[in-house]
């Protein structure tokens, strides 16, 4: 399911049917706003869904055939999505 479908089927299950428009822009705020959620390294809980979460990747050596040395790897951030374990 694309964006452009989701908006679609969200639209048509509401009651009243609300416009296309303001569906999106409803999931545009929610999306910008998880974002700046995770930015500031807080976890999004979703309830019967699963969280967002910022996960550290830390440094990793490895071989770098171009220097032809062992070199390390910059550590970074990363989202991960952990689903709820509702059944």
């Amino acid at each position: 399911m694309n964006k452009k479908e989701l908006i679609r089927a969200v639209s048509r299950e509401l009651d009243p049917p609300m416009s296309q428009d303001k569906v999106a822009l409803v999931l545009d705020k929610t999306v910008e706003i998880t974002k700046r959620t995770l930015a500031l390294g807080e976890p999004v809980k979703w309830a019967g869904f699963g969280s967002f979460i910022m996960k550290d990747v830390p440094p990793r050596l490895f071989y770098s055939t171009h220097m032809e040395k062992y070199a390390t790897s910059k550590g970074y951030k990363r989202i991960a999505f952990v689903p709820s374990r509702t059944k």
